[in-house]
Parts: C-alpha cells; structure tokens; sequence
C-alpha cells in the first residue's frame, strides 16, 4: 500500500477501526462500523426474511397499511444506543422497533392506539418489551423510565385517505388502507395545520422523558394533496426546533426503496413523480442549546 492510500484510509476510517473506542459513549460499533453508518441516503426494500418471519407468526401482519423492516430499525437502534439500553416508538404499529429492541439486545417501549395492531405486535414481541395500547399524545400520563432514544414513523398526515393505485388494491384484497377509524388517530385529522400541532405534541412530551442528549429519528414523506406538494417533512422538522419544542435538528438520512413498482402517473400530459423515498429526520434533546 502506497503511503498516500494510507493517509487517504486513515482520514476516512478512525483509528482503531475494528474496536469500539473507550470514550464511545453513544454506542457499540467499532469506528469501521460508525463510518459505515454516516451516509446520508441509504437503499432499503423489503427483505423475504423479515415477511417469511412475520408471516410465520401471524398472517395478519399484512393488514397493516404501513409496515417497514425490523432489520432496517435495527440499524438506527445499534447507531443511536448500547445494549440494554431504552427505545421509544410512540406510533409502534404492529410492533416493528420492538422486534428491533429484542434482536438488539435493547429494552422497548411502544404505544399504539388500534387495539388490532396491538394483538398483533405482542405476537411477534418477547416479554422483555413493554406494549401499550393507547393514544400517544397521552404518553405524559404513563409511568414511563427516561428514554436513550426513540424512533417511529408516525402517520403522514392524511395521505392513506387518498385512494390511488396501491389503497384500489388494498381494497380488493380486504386489507385495511387507514390506520383506524378512531377520531383519536392523527390519520384521521383532515386540516394539515392541526395535524402538524397534533404531532409535534407528541415530542413534546416525549421531550420530557428523554435522557439529555438523547436522539429522535421520526421517518416522514413529504406528500401530494390535490395535485399540490405538502412539505410535511419539512414543515415537521422546522415546527420542531420552535418552542414548545426547541429540539436540535442535526440532519437527515434519505431512505430510498428501489424495488417499488413505477406507475405512469400523469402520462402523457404532466410530470408527476413516483415517491420512493422517506426522510428519517435526526433530532436530538440538547438542553444547553435547547431550553433558555
């Protein structure tokens, strides 16, 4: 190896690349795994193991109209803690960063207010993750411990009432195209404005339970409303480090799904994207810069 080829490797990877340094407080990785996790964008489909042991559980995983993969959770999960330590999923669905908690070695908690859902996750779940059926802007009331981190996809406004080409299917096949039809569910709120009030209420109380320093990964598309672009990830990461809020935005990773089938949407008179991609928008509870 050529002493430039060395420097130029030593700059990218830190020393010790293979050992978790001794002052990596936030987690477990070696250096050469911390690297590995830096990229901003990263490629994620669905894998066949993840649904094979899903289904192997419960057939009924399939109800849920916005599932997403254990392994790519477990990723955030093993970046953003250490062992043992307290994850937080106030919209856990039927249980995905739970599963993600026990494969990790770390200790869950997880709400969600369709009581379906819930039958489903404590299927797929060991009893060392604690599920609680209920609406997560009522987190203040639980008997929670301090959070190390949380992570959720919570829902993206109105958009599973619009019925395009995927919720037709859906239909057909008897699957559910909405998360509920609770009047407490934030899928249901119609008004973006409120929706977007409604939401980051949630992490305002979810604020109070975090251990200082602690991250919040929330996973949000921005979205299409009578043919005009909502920028809810946007707008959900700005409302978020204005008061009550005043989490620390710290950037975002751009998870891309190459998979997704491509439907001529607008053909052949407009340009209308297919959105295959979320934003997994990272905060962090930063007390010195956050609260006054």
């Amino acid at each position: 190896m050529s002493e430039r080829t060395r420097l130029k490797q030593s700059t990218l990877i830190p020393s010790g690349r293979n050992e978790v340094h001794p002052k990596n407080a936030l987690n477990d990785l070696t250096g050469k795994e911390w690297v590995k996790f830096l990229r901003s964008w990263f490629v994620f489909d669905a894998l066949q193991s993840d649904l094979k042991e899903e289904r192997r559980i419960t057939k009924d995983t399939d109800d849920h109209p916005a599932t997403f993969s254990p392994t790519m959770i477990s990723e955030f999960i093993r970046f953003f803690t250490k062992e043992s330590m307290k994850v937080l999923d106030p919209f856990v669905g039927i249980g995905t960063t739970l599963v993600a908690c026990d494969r990790t070695g770390r200790r869950g908690y997880g709400m969600e207010l369709n009581p379906k859902y819930v039958e489903i996750a404590r299927k797929r779940i060991s009893k060392r993750q604690s599920l609680l059926q209920g609406d997560a802007r009522n987190l203040h009331d639980l008997d929670l411990p301090e959070i190390d981190f949380c992570i959720t996809s919570p829902p993206y406004a109105s958009m599973l009432h619009k019925i395009d080409v995927n919720q037709k299917k859906r239909i057909e096949s008897g699957l559910d195209t909405k998360y509920s039809d609770s009047d407490d569910d934030l899928g249901n709120i119609m008004d973006y404005d409120v929706f977007l009030d409604e939401l980051c209420g949630v992490f305002e109380n979810i604020f109070e339970i975090l251990r200082n320093g602690a991250y919040v990964v929330v996973i949000l598309q921005n979205m299409i409303d009578k043919d005009v672009m909502l920028p809810l990830a946007w707008d959900f990461a700005i409302k978020m480090t204005r008061p009550p809020n005043q989490y620390v935005l710290k950037k975002e990773k751009i998870w891309c799904q190459s998979k997704k089938r491509l439907h001529p949407f607008g053909y052949p008179y407009a340009w209308v994207s297919n959105t295959h991609h979320h934003y997994c928008i990272i905060f962090q509870k930063d007390e010195r810069s956050a609260r006054i």
